[in-house]
């Protein structure tokens, strides 16, 4: 074979076919009907290489995608001799990388994941891509569902698409696709490989099944015919391209002085893809609906709308309506010896003081008007009828609950919100002693102001634990006050009562 001369248009060299083995003859001779269907789309690679060309000039990239083999003519675009930047070679391992064929990283889990549903999706999440960018996804059948995916989502962003696969496996191969729909339909152009059904194009005798794959020759052929076209459009516009050269050509300094610039050029091409990744699209805050849009509240509107404003008779409503679920709440708390602290009024408003001999149960649903009318509450106002504590001494020094000391001021006549003045500690050196009392008081003298007058137990005294009946019957006159505590016990004795008050008043003691 050695001084024969070498037809391009017929592989084999002139003169020796019949001394090659047939099945070599065999395959080269189908290799020349893939050139053959090379050259029938000269126009079309064309089409594809003026798409590619204005994309690179406009500064941006040339997406290339390929999983499985087709990972070979990404490859091929860029980077490698003879190819210039303006591409962005798109390979992801976990679809291509199986040299392992089995085990880790196998060929039967790249084969799985090229038909998982969304993974394209993920992969383009990563870029920001723009409508002057040009895409080129290559799939033999056409029919895995990632590289279909990622026709469709390139093109859903306005990214024109070509398509390189091999036509006659595409139409003998079912795609993995609900809808039957395949590369070639997202595509705006379509190259064909010239692969028979099945990418293998050798029979041999004896052998059940073919050998010898096309579809990487014919798609290599149309990736350089593409290649060369882009790099003679951008030449003719004024912007020659930068090519990865060759030592032996250019010499070793001028091939590195290539390369360095040329994988530049490719970083800062590849920057504008981060640039404002993430960021909302710009007519997103139009399509919000606007405040000042929203109907105006009507009277026939609902009143459980909350968020409106209310007119003030409603207002006043809604605040009779508060007072009643705050005296129910109030009840409640009294009976279960726990209450909503938030529920309960204060101690010093001339409304809500009222005797103990006094109190009439009332539903706790009830409206605070309808349950004790408006008589009743002029009678109770006088804060005369009210038994009067015996004042105590102002005290400066007072203690947290942490134990610290603090100087403040007396606040005796003040009261907390829930009705009770804030206690303070003190020191048991500073404590006056208390006299004893007499077990019993002596009754108002509007009762004669001789004998003890019993007052009658509440409505609630079943339900009242011991705690509160000593209580009660202390602050009624029917019980001994207890005798001085020693130092130290008498002060967790007035927290406990502080704590058990408050419980029973409103399910909150207030401690300092």
């Amino acid at each position: 074979m050695n001084g024969s001369k070498v037809n391009l248009w017929h592989p084999l060299p002139v003169g020796v076919s019949d001394s090659l083995p047939p099945v070599i003859a065999d395959y080269l001779d189908q290799c020349r009907s893939l050139l053959d269907t090379a050259v029938a789309q000269e126009e079309t690679i064309a089409e594809a290489a003026s798409l590619f060309a204005e994309t690179i000039l406009a500064g941006r990239m040339v997406h290339c995608f390929g999983s499985g083999h087709s990972r070979i003519l990404v490859e091929e675009m860029w980077p490698r001799y003879g190819s210039f930047p303006g591409f962005n070679p798109i390979v992801e391992l976990s679809l291509s990388f199986h040299n392992l064929v089995v085990g880790a990283n196998g060929q039967r889990q790249a084969m799985f994941l090229e038909n998982v549903h969304g993974l394209a999706a993920r992969i383009l999440r990563n870029y920001d891509l723009s409508p002057k960018d040009t895409a080129l996804v290559a799939s033999s059948s056409g029919c895995n569902l990632v590289p279909i995916e990622m026709a469709e989502e390139f093109k859903r962003r306005g990214v024109k698409v070509v398509a390189i696969i091999s036509k006659a496996h595409s139409e003998a191969s079912r795609s993995q696709r609900r809808d039957g729909r395949k590369l070639q339909d997202f595509a705006d152009v379509v190259l064909d490989t010239g692969a028979p059904a099945g990418d293998a194009m050798i029979e041999v005798p004896g052998l059940e099944t073919p050998v010898g794959p096309g579809s990487t020759i014919g798609g290599c052929m149309l990736i350089n015919a593409i290649k060369v076209e882009v790099a003679a459009l951008l030449t003719e516009a004024g912007k020659p391209p930068t090519v990865l050269t060759a030592p032996a050509l250019v010499g070793n300094e001028k091939a590195s002085q290539l390369f360095e610039s040329a994988y530049d050029e490719h970083a800062r091409r590849l920057a504008k893809l981060y640039a404002h990744i993430g960021e909302a699209p710009a007519e997103a805050p139009a399509a919000r609906p606007r405040r000042e849009a929203r109907p105006e509240r009507s009277e026939d509107r609902p009143r459980d709308d909350r968020g409106q404003e209310r007119t003030p008779e409603r207002g006043q409503e809604r605040a009779r309506d508060d007072r009643g679920e705050r005296s129910g709440g109030r009840e409640g708390g009294r009976e279960g010896g726990r209450g909503r602290g938030g529920d309960r009024e204060p101690r010093g408003a001339s409304e809500s003081v009222v005797p103990r001999q006094s109190i009439v149960p009332r539903e706790s649903t009830a409206p605070r008007e309808s349950a004790v009318p408006r008589e009743v509450r002029e009678v109770r106002e006088p804060r005369a009828e009210r038994p009067q504590r015996e004042e105590r001494e102002p005290r400066e020094e007072t203690r947290g609950r942490t134990g610290e000391r603090s100087e403040r001021p007396d606040r005796s006549s003040e009261r907390s919100e829930g009705g009770r003045a804030p206690r303070r500690m003190e020191e048991p050196s500073e404590r006056p002693q208390r006299a004893p009392q007499h077990q019993a008081e002596s009754a108002p003298e509007s009762f004669g102001g001789t004998a003890p007058v019993e007052a009658p137990k509440p409505a609630n005294w079943d339900r009242m634990d011991d705690i509160e009946r000593r209580l009660w019957l202390r602050e009624n006159g029917q019980a001994p006050a207890p005798a001085p505590r020693p130092e130290g016990g008498e002060r967790s004795g007035r927290e406990d009562r502080g704590r058990d008050n408050g419980n029973r008043r409103g399910g909150r003691g207030r401690r300092n």
